[in-house]
């Protein structure tokens, strides 16, 4: 009797692929290599932000209102027997004015009234003042080209600055980032 050979594995797969294969399956491993991109944040350098402070005219004109006094002399000559109190007659002040008069008999005439109301009048005044405004400046002392400024447009969202705010991975950054954040802590 002979003894049955133990074969090992690399030598049972180099017979298997010396014999050609029978009803039963072949299994191969496949493998391939892959690249793996690691990303690391490095300094290139420093900004500097600060505030100045600008002078420009401020303009204001404003419509101030003031009350004046028109009195109408109105001539009466009317004799009369007692003196009347000052009155209101749609929204004028009626004042009469009295004197005596010398006749062979004193009589007291009513000699004129005097009409009293308000009228409003408009002028226009100016007033000019030196007004102060905070401008942000942004220095990039080593010229790194990595600062950009954005400001605010009137029409609706720029495809373009869309664009420009989505990385490689087709994230959408948040807006001003550290730049801005950096700006709004310097500002407080």
């Amino acid at each position: 009797m002979s003894t049955p050979q133990r074969l090992t594995r690399r030598e049972q797969r180099r017979d298997a692929a010396n014999t050609p294969p029978a009803d039963d399956e072949l299994t191969l491993e496949l493998r391939e290599e892959q690249l793996v991109a690691h990303k690391e944040l490095r300094e290139l350098g420093d900004i500097e932000v600060r505030t100045e402070i600008d002078e420009v005219p401020g303009r204001l004109e404003v419509d101030a209102v003031r009350e004046e006094v028109m009195v109408d002399h109105e001539p009466v000559g009317q004799v009369v027997s007692e003196r009347d109190k000052p009155w209101e007659e749609d929204g004028v002040l009626v004042v009469p004015i009295y004197e005596e008069q010398l006749v062979v008999t004193k009589r007291l005439v009513l000699r004129e009234r005097l009409r009293i109301r308000r009228v409003a009048v408009t002028e226009r005044q100016l007033f000019q003042d030196t007004l102060r405004r905070e401008r942000l400046v942004v220095e990039d002392p080593q010229d790194t080209g990595l600062v950009h400024e954005r400001y605010p447009t009137d029409g609706g969202t720029d495809d373009a600055a869309e664009a420009e705010q989505t990385d490689e991975g087709g994230e959408q950054q948040q807006s001003g980032g550290l730049l801005e954040h950096l700006v709004r802590k310097a500002l407080e």
